[in-house]
């Protein structure tokens, strides 16, 4: 089993040939950089056989953390209602075990998941009694089209993030709502690790938080506003934390984004997007 796809000479974001190796981490990992458009990911990537095998032994155990995951995932869905009072259609992709969808379900939503793993989304979906899809999702024949969209620590994982945000959009009713919770790669803890590692003060668990045994891609506010934007979606809003205001000025965001993000910011971020109306 090959461990590794075969090096990338441009980028898989903007098609440019400017990258470059920004980092590496201590089982070997590449990081490369965009000089154009500023996107960090592997280079080169895992191979699908080798994620196919991660993931079909990887456990996480998450009894002890599972109220925590409900209250931030509660909240993650308050900030979607406050653009959708109405609720309708939700659909989860990377719906893991089902609290989302439960949530939403019980405050009124018509909410489907997915799944890559069908046997983990059977299960799931047995216990919790609803719909979950399953399969690569960019090729699953979906008829339904939806208000709403949310993917939780989904996007850094994924191969082909731009196939997943074109059959994204194609789901999507217009007007509707996308929702991403993600990594933050230039959050204060991560920029002052990095440059502890730079000037080698810092010499062990190199690049740690930048989870390489299975984070694909690693993403900045500009990044994924960038990429978003590109593809036919508006940003509303893009923050860190639990005190947020969607109807913020844009000035506002440009100075959370632009600064600081980069002294205040924890290591995720929310992202709040509307599909362009058509």
């Amino acid at each position: 089993m090959n461990k590794y796809d075969h090096i990338k000479y441009n980028c898989p974001f903007c098609a440019s040939p400017n990258i470059y190796k920004y980092h590496q981490s201590d089982n070997g990992a590449q990081i490369f950089k965009c000089k154009s458009c500023k996107i960090q990911f592997m280079n080169p990537q895992y191979s699908d056989e080798y994620l196919a095998y991660y993931y079909s032994t990887y456990i996480r155990d998450e009894t002890k953390i599972e109220g925590q995951l409900i209250k931030a995932q509660t909240y993650c869905l308050s900030l979607v209602e406050r653009l959708k009072p109405q609720k309708g259609s939700l659909l989860e992709i990377g719906s893991g075990n089902g609290y989302l969808l439960t949530i939403a379900h019980e405050r009124g939503w018509q909410a489907t998941g997915h799944e890559i793993d069908c046997n983990s989304a059977k299960k799931v979906s047995e216990r919790i009694g609803m719909d979950i899809l399953c399969g690569e999702f960019t090729k699953l024949k979906i008829e339904n089209t939806f208000d709403v969209v949310m993917m939780l620590h989904v996007i850094e994982h994924l191969k082909n993030p731009v196939e997943h945000i074109h059959t994204i959009y194609s789901l999507m009713k217009s007007g509707g709502i996308l929702f991403i919770a993600l990594p933050h790669i230039q959050s204060r803890s991560a920029l002052f690790k990095l440059a502890l590692e730079k000037l080698r003060i810092k010499r062990k668990n190199i690049a740690a938080y930048y989870d390489t045994d299975h984070h694909l891609w690693y993403y900045t506010p500009f990044t994924i506003r960038n990429f978003l934007e590109h593809h036919g979606f508006d940003v509303i809003k893009i923050y860190s934390g639990s005190n947020v205001n969607i109807n913020s000025h844009p000035l506002v965001n440009f100075i959370d984004e632009k600064i600081f993000s980069k002294i205040f910011w924890h290591s995720s971020m929310g992202v709040i997007a509307r599909k362009n109306k058509c």
